[in-house]
């Protein structure tokens, strides 16, 4: 009987790792765009750059969190060829807004 449970659980782990996460839960969305900020922001940048990177971190997460599934999104840090590709496909429109809006206040 406790193999049967164990599997059991084992099973639903799996499947909830492959399953894509709620796009509306607030404490996922904090968390993902807190590690990309952490990633991006920098000391020495402008308090208007910061601003800047802040938007393209909640734009990413947005596309982020409808495309990934969990595994996926635990894979982020090293991510494979083809998840690269994807990501890179995904965040383009929000990386090009950055670079457009850094342009802008010259930076």
């Amino acid at each position: 009987m406790k193999k049967l449970l164990f599997m059991f659980g084992i099973g639903l782990l799996a499947f909830s790792c492959n399953s894509k996460p709620d796009k509306e839960d607030p404490e996922l969305r904090a968390q993902a765009t807190t590690a990309c900020e952490k990633a991006a922001l920098q000391t020495s940048m402008s308090d208007q750059k910061k601003t800047l990177v802040k938007e393209y971190c909640g734009c990413a997460t947005d596309k982020m969190l409808g495309e990934f599934t969990y595994t996926e999104m635990l894979q982020m840090n090293k991510p494979s060829p083809e998840l690269q590709e994807r990501l890179t496909k995904l965040v383009d429109p929000c990386l090009k807004e950055l670079k457009t809006k850094s342009a802008e206040i010259g930076e």
